[in-house]
């Protein structure tokens, strides 16, 4: 059965529009769009001016460029006010067992401490955790590569949720005090 938000009915359309007023009325926000919170100019212009510091090891490395892209949309600022400390930790747990007891699938779990520094004192710190499987082949390069487009997935999530919580930080940091309710 498939869900369409395409009201068929005068009574559907009645509740899609009081559904629509309730949320607006609450102070809800989308995230992103016109109006959401990722596309305000202060958010974004807080974003800009987060310098990344240097993550250790390739994964972190990785990370890094991966929010370089996420964080610098219109490029970085000139001038940096705000630091973010990341840490990124990996774990390889492996799950299938075939009969010759050889494992056949694996999951990667990767978990991310992160911390952004304003003035050098810390402001807002959390974490997040990536999981994601892949598949151990008797070919030894289809295995490397399942793995390391796990990794890159693994990796492009948890960028994504790093700046959403730190866009999410910004705008109730940033927003008017009239404005926040």
């Amino acid at each position: 059965m498939m869900f369409s938000l395409k009201p068929k009915s005068p009574r559907r359309m009645f509740l899609l529009g009081g559904a629509t007023l309730a949320l607006s009325g609450c102070g809800f926000r989308p995230l992103y769009g016109r109006s959401g919170v990722a596309a305000s100019p202060d958010v974004l212009n807080a974003l800009a001016q987060t310098r990344i510091r240097p993550i250790a090891d390739r994964s972190g490395q990785r990370l890094r460029q991966i929010l370089n892209e996420k964080l610098y949309s219109n490029g970085p600022a000139e001038r940096s006010r705000y630091d973010l400390e990341v840490t990124l930790t990996k774990q390889t747990i492996e799950l299938g067992v075939r009969p010759d007891s050889t494992t056949s699938r694996a999951n990667l779990v990767f978990t991310t401490a992160f911390a952004i520094y304003d003035g050098g004192a810390r402001a807002y710190g959390d974490s997040t955790q990536a999981v994601v499987s892949y598949n151990i082949l008797d070919d030894q390069f289809a295995t490397v590569a399942s793995q390391a487009d796990a990794e890159d997935r693994a990796l492009r999530q948890l960028g994504e949720e790093i700046k959403t919580r730190l866009a999410v930080y910004f705008d109730r940091r940033l927003r008017p005090k009239s404005a926040a309710r």
